[in-house]
């Protein structure tokens, strides 16, 4: 009868342990850290952002692009590590005039929210950024272009993007990620 006891007490432990929360790990941090990384734009964001840029949006959400065209503009969220935290990659592009206004691509600018003012903290122009795996500063190296060619490389100081004064091939892009995509 002890021995039942004694079964039933264990078996009655273990199944209450098991609805207990576990303390939380580092993966559960890393976790919430990207979590606030990612997810949709805010309407409050984009407006914040084109604020910042001096730029203003028309009813259609369109913007005026250098050329003076009316075009929509791209916001997107930039997983480039955990240094430069939440930022969000807004991307223009040229109309009928593309080629003659940001050459072969668009127009890309990472802006990052610093004391509560969105403030730039890289620009690429033309073909938008090339996040590399190597990190400086809990930030993703950055590419500026695309395919075909040997591409400036841009670092996270802390604060800012800053050109690092060499380039990466394009053999070396097989981890990279394009942004826009």
């Amino acid at each position: 009868m002890r021995i039942a006891h004694a079964i039933s007490a264990s078996l009655f432990f273990a199944l209450a342990a098991c609805g207990q929360a576990a303390a939380p790990t580092e993966a559960d941090a890393q976790t919430a850290d990207a979590a606030t990384q990612t997810g949709d734009v805010t309407a409050a964001e984009r407006a914040a952002i084109l604020a910042a840029l001096n730029m203003h949006a028309n009813a259609q959400g369109q913007v005026e692009n250098e050329c003076g065209e009316r075009v929509t503009p791209r916001f997107d969220v930039a997983d480039i590590g955990s240094g430069p935290g939440r930022v969000i990659a807004y991307t223009i592009g040229g109309g009928p005039n593309m080629l003659t206004c940001y050459g072969d691509g668009a127009l890309t600018i990472f802006m990052r929210n610093q004391n509560g003012a969105w403030g730039e903290i890289w620009q690429g122009r033309p073909g938008g950024a090339i996040v590399l795996s190597t990190q400086h500063n809990s930030g993703n190296d950055i590419a500026t272009g695309g395919p075909g060619f040997s591409f400036p490389v841009s670092q996270w100081n802390g604060t800012t993007y800053i050109a690092t004064g060499r380039t990466v091939s394009d053999s070396a892009l097989g981890d990279a990620r394009f942004i826009p995509n």
